[in-house]
């Protein structure tokens, strides 16, 4: 008879995330559990938010952040390296429950490789199969034991194929500081705007323009020259205008400011700039518009309530793949979500410089496009759940986790 499988450890969780916005929800996630299991501990994929919250994490998510099909071909050894280690790791810990949050085609790796050792699976945030090659639908059962979505569409789209379902709602609800929320009164939302400018040490009576490039290495190295020139451009119009860059916390400084000095920005222009060590929400707030990386980034400026412009370059092979598998005519998550274009898109060869002043410039101040934008931004709270949804994940983990244990 073959041995049986090592038992797993009921007071081990682990958790893998890729991004800032994962690391982010890995950490509340796990501080929730932590304050009713004192004894849990949780190993696996995060960064700075991850370890804070006291998550060991064996591999740095800065080490797998690249995007595209060209850019994780480029980096293929060193991706295959850091799952081998957190497969190696599952073996050696043995954890009650694998949750893997978003980072699609790697976590979706990882998983299969957990399952396949008998480690149960929470796949938070599904993969967007109503965009891209819906049938994957039917295969992402083999991935997880149980799947958490951020969207009630998403329920049926997965559940119909026998993969056990639940809508938790998006964790912004929960995360996004009321203080950076503005309202569409007009007194209150000059207020905040003015607030967070205050908080960052902005002058107040200034025109701001956030640059938002992205929080992974691939987005910032295409993304921060088309946005200094963007920004160049803005300046030569009105030169009194001022810019905020905000830096992800999973970002090197040292690294940035190799990017940003290849990029060799003016003196003019490095004078009105301002960048921002974390605190992207208030940046967000304090900012008139913005130009901003299309993700997750996008669904915050949405809920803060400032116009924006969505932008995005990619490798050009990577983009010629996607246009032949992608099935929407929108990637930014705010239009996506309302069914229209409520916010201007500049994708890969309309992302030019010109094209994103002139967005922006019709954006600045009380403008109808201005006003129309606000409106619509307005309606997307009310499509992301009821506020909750990282607790709702957490006793989702934990009935999974119980079952186990009741299991073996």
């Amino acid at each position: 008879m073959p041995a049986a499988a090592p038992l797993l450890d009921p007071d081990c969780l682990f958790i893998a995330a890729g991004e800032a916005s994962g690391d982010h929800y890995a950490a509340a996630l796990f501080h929730t559990l932590k304050q009713r299991h004192p004894q849990l501990r949780a190993l696996g994929m995060g960064g700075m938010e991850s370890r804070a919250a006291g998550i060991d994490t064996v591999v740095d998510l800065e080490t797998v952040s690249v995007m595209g099909l060209v850019e994780v071909l480029a980096h293929y050894g060193q991706l295959k390296r850091a799952l081998n280690t957190l497969i190696a790791a599952l073996e050696t810990n043995r954890p009650a429950l694998l949750v893997v949050i978003d980072f699609q085609e790697f976590n979706q790796r990882l998983a299969r490789a957990a399952r396949a050792r008998g480690i149960p699976v929470l796949f938070f945030v599904a993969p967007q199969v109503w965009a891209w090659r819906p049938k994957r639908a039917r295969r992402f059962r083999e991935v997880a034991d149980h799947l958490a979505v951020l969207f009630d569409f998403e329920v049926p789209l997965f559940a119909q194929y026998g993969l056990p379902t639940t809508h938790v709602g998006h964790p912004l609800r929960d995360l996004m500081e009321p203080d950076v929320l503005k309202p569409r009164e007009p007194q209150r939302y000059v207020q905040i705007t003015r607030t967070s400018r205050e908080t960052l040490g902005l002058d107040p009576d200034c025109r701001w323009i956030g640059l938002l490039p992205g929080s992974r290495r691939s987005e910032i190295g295409r993304l921060l020259p088309l946005m200094l020139t963007t920004a160049a451009h803005l300046l030569a119009r009105y030169p009194d205008w001022k810019f905020v860059l905000p830096l992800a916390s999973s970002i090197d400084p040292v690294w940035f400011q190799e990017q940003l000095n290849a990029a060799q920005p003016t003196a003019s222009l490095l004078a009105a700039l301002t960048i921002v060590p974390g605190q992207a929400r208030h940046a967000m707030a304090a900012s008139d518009v913005l130009c901003i990386a299309s993700g997750t980034a996008t669904l915050e400026a949405a809920m803060i309530g400032t116009p924006m412009v969505i932008t995005y370059r990619t490798n050009p092979l990577t983009y010629w793949i996607a246009k032949h598998l992608v099935h929407i005519e929108r990637i930014g998550l705010p239009n996506i979500i309302l069914g229209r274009n409520a916010v201007p898109e500049l994708i890969q060869s309309d992302a030019t410089p010109e094209a994103l002043a002139t967005a922006v410039c019709g954006l600045v101040g009380e403008t109808d496009a201005a006003q129309t934008q606000k409106r619509a931004l307005e309606e997307i709270q009310g499509h992301l759940g009821t506020p909750g949804a990282l607790n709702r994940l957490a006793l989702l983990a934990e009935s999974l986790m119980v079952k186990n244990k009741q299991g073996s």
